[in-house]
């Protein structure tokens, strides 16, 4: 059975217990349904791979079967040798799908993630964007460490020391949350920012956070920024998997972006 998805979120990539760097990614279906497809290998994404896609992109893949991968409903296990990267998607295209499925964290705590674990919000106010520590970063460079059968290392992927998080208001309530930001796009920014200390570029860490978070938060200075939000698949806790924000050109008259809802 083939689906097609409008890819939302890719989410950083992470290293599993075997050893195994794995990326999810989520988006919404033609049929209008939220989909997360995991796991997918992170040679998926090289850039010398004819299956690599990017966000805001419509792509197609069979499906292994049309039930649940684990205890979240919306997740499918998919054959990703079938992936076929097809148009990108317009800004208003993406941002009308989103408007449409608005919701909030408080919503999507009442619901729970065994009823819904993928969502969008529209932040009302996004107060700071702020690293925090890696609580997995020691054991995972022991692992990094390690080798596998063939004498590489058992983990390829480098290892962040920090993770970064959003903090920001969702409605008019006055709750402030604070989610961890798993979008790749985040991710990788801190890496190169983390390179360009590690060459003598950056002065040190704290310049590094800064470079970091104000670029994070320079792409929110608009009102067409959405959150796709995501259960954690072991904790009833939600994060933010993918930021939806509009290049400069999607905002210019003749680009027909819908106006925000208010």
């Amino acid at each position: 059975m083939k689906e097609r998805l409008l890819v939302l979120a890719k989410a950083a990539p992470e290293a599993s217990a075997k050893y195994q760097e794995l990326v999810c990614v989520a988006g919404i279906t033609e049929n209008n349904e939220w989909r997360r497809i995991y796991p997918l290998p992170w040679n998926l994404f090289w850039k010398n791979s004819e299956k690599n896609f990017k966000k805001k992109t419509w792509i197609e893949y069979e499906l292994e079967n049309d039930k649940p991968s684990v205890h979240r409903p919306e997740s499918r296990k998919i054959k990703f040798d079938s992936i076929t990267p097809l148009k990108e998607a317009s800004f208003a295209e993406i941002e009308k799908l989103l408007l449409e499925k608005n919701t909030c964290i408080e919503e999507l705590e009442q619901k729970g993630p065994r009823v819904q674990s993928l969502g969008t919000i529209t932040p009302t106010q996004i107060i700071d964007f702020k690293p925090v520590d890696n609580t997995h970063y020691q054991q995972l460079v022991t692992k990094k460490a390690q080798q596998d059968l063939f004498g590489k290392p058992a983990i390829g992927l480098e290892i962040p020391r920090y993770k970064y998080q959003y903090a920001f208001k969702d409605d008019n309530t006055g709750r402030t949350h604070e989610c961890l930001c798993e979008d790749w796009e985040a991710a990788e920014l801190y890496r190169k920012c983390e390179q360009y200390r590690k060459n003598g570029k950056y002065a040190d860490e704290n310049e590094v956070h800064e470079k970091v978070r104000n670029k994070m938060l320079n792409i929110t200075k608009n009102n067409h920024v959405h959150f796709i939000i995501g259960s954690h698949y072991r904790f009833p806790t939600y994060i933010i998997i993918g930021v939806i924000y509009p290049r400069k050109t999607d905002l210019q008259p003749n680009s027909k972006t819908p106006q925000t809802k208010q």
